[in-house]
């Protein structure tokens, strides 16, 4: 499995580099065209869409991860997906006509301002479309296609940020650009990938096999809402206790802590497909408690980059209006880390006790709500920040505990704690050195460059850990 996990992980990361370089190269574009003001309107539009995309459809995509190896036919699997998209597109199809019909009322809801019904219905197309293209980006994770995903993810990338720069920068249409953009690159995505999954979907519907998708997926969704409150109220209660323009500096502090989300995507693509198939297997938690420990080892290097260096990153790619950013970035990184570090405890899953999940998000919202109620009317909207990164951290120590008294993992928790308190400690001393610019630097510099030395003193890796990792990856390529 180890082996087929680096692999893939690597495909799938591909995608995502381009896909998340692209985005933070176009961050100078984002705050040369929109003021903090349009960003925000732009992000409230994007958190919408994070709602819609897990409700409309009743996660039926849950659904299908979790049947689709049960199938032990190529034509029960096809009636499967098949019956999953028709139902997709029949649920956000009856979206788009009911959000085209009540858009001037919903555009104050969701934006908050008046005069924006346009920017909204384009959101909303949008959202319709990526609803369509989340599904085929999960059919080729499911089906283990990850280089059929990875053309399909860079395909529109690519075709979002050069229709993106036209339209908004080019012919200056600004936020309708953007919008219209990212409509014309996801259509470009969902046509390539209906093309490579042009087999697998038929003009077949199976009403109990729907019942039985649902049936696992719908008492997700409760959870999956939980999880956006977690992941959106930060905005929400932004916009409500202060402006639009909070809104769009915490947006673009968010978009460059998203960067440290490089490393996970290619983890998560590969990893939970991999679970579900070997974990009967003795040597998987083994092998899974490697590769925590080496995902470990990454993220926090990444989080001490971030960290050290948002203000440098934020004077070089934005103007002076998005500066203030920076402040926030040191509570994101980690808080957008742990959000999705849920794939590292998959004993829920794997025993099917999706009430947990519901219990352990829900709670997570709650501490959310109430840490971003207490704190963002005190210090603004780093407190939203201080605020996300605790629920975070209570969300992920809540799944891990319940995890492994399901399907224990030997991970080592003291080493774990040790190696993440000192990676605290570096950036704080770091964070609060005020010489010279290059003297900055320069120490900063040298804190991330003690964290090799800190990994091997607790043994979170080692040198022949790190070999036999490099040996996996052209191991797997030299077997296709």
């Amino acid at each position: 499995m180890i082996r087929r996990f680096f692999r893939d992980s690597a495909i799938y990361t591909i995608p995502s580099i381009l896909s998340y370089g692209i985005s933070f190269f176009l961050i100078p574009l984002y705050t040369r065209v929109l003021t903090p003001s349009d960003y925000g309107a732009l992000d409230m539009i994007t958190v919408f869409g994070s709602l819609i995309a897990l409700t409309v459809a009743l996660e039926i995509s849950q659904g299908v991860s979790r049947f689709y190896l049960d199938e032990k036919t190529d034509d029960g699997k096809k009636i499967l997906v098949s019956t999953a998209l028709w139902f997709t597109v029949l649920m956000f199809t009856a979206f788009l006509i009911a959000a085209f019909a009540f858009a001037p009322e919903l555009s104050l809801i969701v934006i908050g301002t008046s005069g924006l019904d346009d920017v909204f219905r384009l959101g909303v197309i949008f959202i319709w479309m990526n609803g369509l293209f989340y599904l085929l980006r999960n059919q080729l994770r499911f089906e283990l296609r990850s280089e059929a995903y990875s053309i399909v993810s860079t395909v529109q990338s690519l075709t979002t940020a050069g229709a993106s720069v036209l339209l908004a920068y080019v012919f200056h249409f600004g936020i309708y650009g953007f919008l219209t953009g990212m409509i014309i690159g996801t259509a470009a995505g969902v046509f390539l990938g209906l093309y490579y999954l042009k087999t697998t979907f038929q003009l077949r519907f199976d009403l109990t096999k729907l019942k039985t998708m649902l049936a696992f997926s719908v008492p997700i969704v409760p959870s999956s809402i939980a999880v956006f409150v977690s992941m959106y109220i930060d905005r929400l209660m932004i916009n409500y206790y202060l402006s639009l323009e909070e809104v769009g500096l915490y947006g673009i502090g968010y978009r460059l802590a998203s960067v440290s989300t490089l490393v996970l995507v290619g983890f998560q693509m590969a990893l939970t497909p991999l679970i579900y198939k070997h974990y009967q297997e003795p040597e998987t938690p083994h092998q899974l408690a490697a590769i925590f420990r080496t995902f470990l080892a990454i993220v926090i290097v990444i989080f001490l980059i971030l960290s050290l260096f948002a203000d440098v990153a934020l004077r070089i790619l934005t103007t002076p209006a998005y500066y203030a950013a920076s402040q926030v970035v040191v509570f994101l990184v980690p808080a957008v880390l742990l959000s999705q570090m849920y794939i590292f405890a998959p004993g829920i899953g794997i025993s099917k006790k999706t009430y947990l999940f519901i219990l352990i998000n829900v709670g997570g919202a709650i501490l959310n709500i109430f840490f971003n109620w207490m704190l963002i009317p005190q210090i603004g909207y780093v407190g939203a920040g201080v605020a996300t990164l605790i629920g975070y951290a209570c969300v992920f120590a809540a799944y891990m505990y319940c995890s492994q008294k399901l399907y224990y993992v030997p991970h080592d928790w003291g080493a774990i704690a040790g190696v993440v308190l000192v990676a605290a400690a570096l950036v704080t001393i770091g964070l609060h050195i005020h010489l010279e610019l290059y003297i900055d630097l320069l120490i900063r510099g040298c804190l991330i460059l003690l964290m090799p030395g800190v990994f091997s003193f607790f043994g979170i890796l080692n040198w022949k850990e790190i070999v036999h990792v490099r040996d996996l990856v052209p191991t797997r390529w030299n077997q296709r």
